[in-house]
């Protein structure tokens, strides 16, 4: 049952961040350092839903995915007026992704 709550709430998340991102007052929403903080904390956890949605499985699919999220979220910024897309987010976001996933690997492991 708490995968599919994750799963949905995975779903959920992205839609938000994606109708979030469009708003006109997101622009310049989180200045340097911060903005690199709000992309590890927010693509962190959307990995940690993803983990929880598939019971640990599948973790090169969970990067697939958060990266593909990550992308797509870049690339829409260089169509609205004062965003830009900017590699530096999307490497912040692939290293949360892969701290969340190595993290919770070990931790899975450990339990063991």
């Amino acid at each position: 049952m708490l995968s599919k709550i994750s799963l949905l709430g995975a779903i959920i998340f992205v839609v938000l961040l994606f109708w979030g991102g469009n708003q006109p007052e997101a622009a310049g929403l989180f200045q340097p350092p911060w903005d690199k903080v709000a992309h590890f904390t927010t693509f962190g956890v959307l990995a940690l839903m993803l983990w929880v949605g598939f019971q640990g499985r599948w973790p090169l699919l969970i990067i697939l995915l958060v990266g593909c999220v990550g992308a797509l979220d870049e690339w829409r910024q260089t169509f609205l007026p004062g965003r830009t897309m900017s590699l530096g987010d999307f490497a912040m976001d692939m290293t949360a992704v892969v701290v969340v996933v190595g993290a919770m690997g070990i931790r899975a492991k450990l339990i063991k």
